[in-house]
């Protein structure tokens, strides 16, 4: 699916086909932009069915059949998905074709990468890189990273099924930034996405030190003794969850944005020096777990945990804190 990064100014591009051939529209090409992004937090609520803009493609006049768009910056100032529709005419005959576009924030700027690397910004340089190049390499590098560490680096919505331990702490297995809404046993608890709030449970749940759980916080409430000894009779939720507010063996759903609202400076260190990795395509030995090198029949030995890793040792130091099996998560 093509990318454009956030805050940037860049093409959107399609090639029209007809009977199997790329040919050019008998006059404009007007594209619509629906946005598809799947965020409860935005308010007023995402439609995707009612367009957000409406623009005319530029044509390709160097290239029989291309065209392209750019998004204006205040719509890609956040990351979302676009569904674009092309429309057309082609020997009289209307037609029309579907494609998407995700707006991502990249894991390295190109500037860092350009200076880090060495990488020339003039044509005529030898190690000139064109953007699209750099944008390739950038993503394969993300992926890398994503694959190794088994985390994204951004925000996104997902909902995540943990189950209860008897404790006022529900771990995660992902990063969480905000809390939507929680279930227990498909029960809403507690849902954050209306005014006001709605919050069917006898706590208020909170995002834990880590991020990487979810917990109540106790200081304004109160226990069965202080119930007691006042005289009162305690709430039955706090026999139901044994005084914990996470039950062992209730199934919770927490549905919220996870992931990063920032690309942590390490997680930028690796992604460009494994953009350096994927242009150096000529000298695989370097810095790739190496052995042994013998001179005169070049006979080189890589350690196994090239296999293992993303391939570049620099890289895998640099992220063995952010590999998921290796964190502390409560």
């Amino acid at each position: 699916m093509p990318e454009v990064y956030k805050d940037q100014y860049e093409p959107i591009k399609t090639i029209l086909f007809w009977n199997g051939e790329n040919v050019d529209a008998d006059g404009s090409v007007v594209v619509t932009f629906y946005d598809v992004t799947e965020d409860p937090s935005i308010t007023p609520a995402i439609s995707p069915t009612t367009p957000i803009t409406v623009l005319t493609a530029t044509k390709n006049e160097t290239n029989i059949g291309s065209y392209q768009v750019s998004l204006p910056t205040n719509l890609v100032n956040r990351e979302r998905k676009y569904r674009l529709v092309w429309a057309y005419t082609i020997s009289g005959t209307s037609a029309s074709n579907v494609s998407f576009v995700d707006v991502v924030n990249p894991y390295a700027s190109m500037a860092d990468a350009v200076e880090q690397l060495g990488i020339g910004i003039d044509s005529g340089d030898p190690s000139y890189k064109t953007y699209l190049q750099l944008k390739q390499a950038e993503k394969y590098s993300r992926h890398i990273i994503e694959d190794y560490t088994g985390q994204e680096f951004h925000l996104y919505d997902d909902t995540e099924i943990v189950y209860g331990s008897d404790s006022d702490i529900l771990p995660l297995p992902y990063r969480i930034e905000s809390i939507y809404k929680l279930y227990a046993n498909d029960v809403l608890l507690y849902d954050a996405t209306t005014t006001p709030t709605v919050n069917n449970w006898l706590y208020t749940p909170i995002i834990a030190e880590s991020n990487f759980a979810i917990r109540v916080d106790r200081t304004t409430l109160l226990d069965n003794t202080v119930y007691t000894a006042n005289g009162m009779v305690p709430p039955t939720i706090n026999d139901t969850y044994a005084g914990q507010a996470f039950a062992k063996n209730v199934r919770y759903k927490v549905v919220g944005k996870f992931g990063w609202s920032e690309v942590p400076e390490d997680v930028q260190q690796a992604c460009i020096n494994l953009m350096g990795h994927y242009f150096e395509k000529d000298r695989l030995w370097k810095d790739q777990y190496v052995k042994k090198v013998q001179t005169f029949d070049w006979n080189i030995e890589y350690s196994g945990d090239v296999f293992s890793g993303t391939g570049c040792s620099y890289a895998d130091k640099m992220l063995s804190p952010f590999v998921l099996s290796q964190m502390v998560v409560i």
